[in-house]
């Protein structure tokens, strides 16, 4: 039996091994975030959701204080966001009176609904310019 068949090189023989390195894609950055617009999660994973892809830079600041508007980042600026409760059909049971008193939707009588006692309130979040 050869050298040849045996498939080991002799002395005057040189094998190439030709390997080919896998394409190394980059991963997608995305910011995950709730239907307010206020930021649920940064990954580079799949789970099912509102997302928006970003750029490296702002997946390394992971910054909390940003909203998604309409599909675009906006960074809030502390003065120029407006919050404000306003009657509402459904959101928070206070009383008329005093809306620093919340009360119980379980433990509120019906009469107490007819004869207007008490009021929903839902916060309503404006953004100023």
């Amino acid at each position: 039996m050869s050298d040849v068949e045996n498939n080991s090189p002799t002395e005057n023989e040189e094998y190439i091994t030709v390997w080919e390195a896998p394409k190394i894609e980059a991963p997608e950055f995305r910011l995950y975030y709730k239907k307010d617009g206020s930021v649920d999660f940064y990954t580079c994973d799949n789970p099912e959701g509102n997302y928006i892809v970003i750029d490296a830079g702002v997946f390394a600041e992971a910054r909390p204080d940003i909203k998604v508007i309409d599909g675009v980042i906006s960074r809030n600026r502390p003065s120029a966001v407006v919050q404000k409760y306003k009657p509402s059909t459904s959101g928070i049971l206070t009383s008329i009176d005093d809306i620093s008193i919340i009360i119980d939707e379980r433990k509120i009588k019906v009469k107490d609904f007819a004869s207007s006692r008490v009021q929903y309130w839902e916060l309503q979040i404006n953004e100023i310019g």
